[in-house]
């Protein structure tokens, strides 16, 4: 069975090879920067679906294929007991300094998601962003996440799927500009090109059978983060601009969220039209 559509080894060398791997998206203060602002609204998001009258509000969070850990950061800094996994132990040694260096508590694990080493019920939220999209086997890891859940836990799946009709086509040109207009060379500092990362096309519908199959309630699932990715380099993992550029462009995509009406939460918007969309529900 393939469980991954892509090699482990692409992950591996995106992070090791670039300066930014090792930059939190977390921050206590006004967002920087669009990642920033991003994670800021992920957070706020989930809190949300966590203010639920089905949900335990217990302080347990498992984040499944953590990468550096920016959304654990928001939990650990509210004073959940946060756990970290990720297949990669360079991943989790990256997240380890990240969380040190922000004076951060969590508990870190090398492990699989289709295989987590982790009793029945240990948790009251597991969470995964950009995750699900990169494998071809989905009831598995989605069975072993439910099965960690204790009752009243909320399961949340952010996915990020090779969406060609978003709100990001209206705005490639302009990442073809600065990418053409900079150059590589300036950018990348000598380093590498990212490798190519597999991404599945799949809405909604291809996970919410699979979660109801698992029991969970109250099953949701709604388009997120309405706008675009301004850089010289979106691909994994995400290149920032000039600090002075980041700012500005901080402040326009705040003015742009702030019209975005008809939603239980800014960040959310019709499926299809933000860079991702989310899934969720919890268990009885």
């Amino acid at each position: 069975m393939v469980r991954y559509s892509g090699k482990n080894e692409e992950w591996n060398e995106n992070w090791k090879e670039r300066n930014e791997a090792y930059y939190t998206h977390w921050t206590r203060g006004k967002p920087e920067n669009q990642i920033q602002l991003a994670f800021r609204n992920h957070w706020e998001l989930f809190q949300h679906f966590m203010n639920s009258p089905l949900h335990s509000n217990g302080n347990r969070s498992l984040e499944v294929g953590c990468g550096r850990g920016s959304l654990s950061a928001y939990f650990s800094d509210a004073g959940y007991e946060a756990t970290l996994l990720d297949l990669s132990p360079e991943v989790i040694e990256i997240a380890e300094k990240i969380f040190t260096q922000n004076n951060l508590q969590a508990t870190f694990k090398v492990g699989d998601a289709y295989n987590l080493a982790i009793d029945d019920k240990s948790f009251d939220v597991v969470f995964s962003i950009g995750v699900f999209e990169h494998f071809d086997e989905i009831e598995t890891p989605i069975r072993e996440q439910v099965r960690v859940l204790d009752s009243g836990g909320l399961f949340i799946a952010y996915v990020v799927p090779e969406y060609s009709q978003n709100i990001q086509q209206k705005f490639e040109w302009i990442n073809n500009l600065l990418k053409g207009y900079a150059g590589a060379a300036s950018f990348e500092s000598g380093q590498h090109a990212k490798s190519e990362v597999f991404r599945s096309d799949h809405g909604s519908s291809h996970y919410l059978p699979v979660l109801e199959k698992m029991g969970l309630i109250n099953l949701q699932a709604a388009g997120v983060y309405p706008l675009p990715m301004i850089s010289h380099s979106i691909d994994f993992p995400f290149s920032l601009m000039p600090l002075d550029s980041e700012k500005h462009l901080v402040n326009h995509l705040e003015s742009m969220l702030d019209s975005n009406k008809g939603y239980p939460h800014r960040w959310m918007c019709e499926e299809g039209y933000g860079n991702a969309f989310v899934v969720w529900g919890y268990k009885p």
